[in-house]
């Protein structure tokens, strides 16, 4: 099976890693797409560790308890298997971008977007462990869901942008909708930040031993339901736009009219915790749908505030110059 090499000469690191079909347009999609899930279910990992008061299991960092292995109690194994979990997808994170290298049908833009998924799940190696040193400090723990959040949304973007490599479109911004989509983009990352503040301000520090709370709770929640408001409004004000005036790539509206369902759930999910007096249980559902949540919200902001404008290079049969040239180099 002819071979290509995932590393440039100057690595000097064995060339011959990637089978050519790893770095096909199958073979990419497949990589990113689980790029993507894992950083999406890493967001539930590291919600039940905290959500089972297990942050503290190992209460020094790289070590547990001193040990390479965790002691084979529940707290200590709940918190080592979020570590052992991290650090797989730390690695997939930083081979998938090394793969994306060396995948010609992959743009600039698409490779960009994979480097700034892989590190900041890098970035969460050394704010992991800032986190249990300082004993969960609520700030530290909200950091690391945020950088979380955000490598996940890097992940996404990856995707959309290989999807226009692939159909060959080019995009530009809109002058009218485009100011808005940034708008509901901004009050998207407020609902994720005052989301944040809640956890932070809440019953769930992540550990019995970890007393310390960011604020006050109806405060917090004051503030996220009226960002969630907000960003209620600001969408379907988009989608009733977007099914006026329709884009020309379809998977904008399509995208538009699940949103708002998808919106609905996670509310309803939030209030019924919020009126249960927040069980861990609910609230460790409340957090892979807000991945969900934050990861389709963004994407619609982005095809909204830039709409397909055309086709990316009429000369290179549907491909953008950069994609086209490597290609043909392959």
């Amino acid at each position: 099976m002819p071979h290509v090499a995932i590393l440039s000469s100057t690595a000097r690191l064995p060339r011959r890693l990637a089978p050519a079909a790893v770095v096909s347009p199958a073979g990419f999609l497949a990589i990113a797409w689980t790029n993507a899930f894992f950083l999406w279910a890493v967001l539930l990992s590291g919600g039940l560790v905290r959500l089972t008061s297990s942050g503290l299991g190992c209460p020094d960092w790289p070590l547990c308890h001193g040990g390479v292995l965790p002691p084979t109690t529940e707290h200590p194994m709940i918190e080592f298997s979020n570590r052992m979990l991290s650090g797989v997808i730390v690695i997939y994170t930083v081979v998938a971008w090394l793969l994306t290298r060396r995948t010609p049908t992959a743009s600039r833009a698409v490779r960009g977007w994979m480097l700034a998924a892989a590190v900041m799940t890098v970035g969460q190696i050394p704010l992991g462990g800032v986190t249990v040193v300082t004993g969960l400090n609520p700030v530290m723990v909200g950091n690391h869901f945020l950088l979380a959040l955000l490598g996940l949304g890097a992940a996404i973007m990856a995707l959309v942008r290989y999807r226009d490599d692939r159909h060959g479109w080019a995009r530009g911004w809109d002058r009218r909708r485009g100011p808005f989509a940034v708008l509901a983009a901004l009050a998207l990352l407020g609902v994720a930040v005052t989301g944040i503040l809640v956890t932070a301000s809440g019953p769930h520090s992540g550990a019995a031993s970890a007393t310390d709370r960011l604020g006050n709770l109806q405060l917090t929640i004051w503030l996220h339901v009226r960002a969630v408001a907000l960003l209620v409004v600001l969408m379907a004000v988009l989608a009733l736009w977007l099914w006026r005036e329709p884009a020309r790539d379809p998977l904008t509206i399509s995208l538009a009219a699940a949103y708002l369902p998808l919106l609905a759930v996670q509310i309803f999910i939030g209030e019924y915790q919020f009126r249960h007096g927040l069980p861990w249980q609910w609230v460790a559902v409340h957090v892979p749908v807000a991945g969900l949540a934050w990861s389709c919200g963004l994407v619609l902001a982005w095809l909204a505030a830039a709409p397909v404008i055309g086709p990316a290079a009429e000369s290179t049969g549907n491909a953008p110059p950069d994609v086209a040239q490597r290609a043909a180099a392959a």
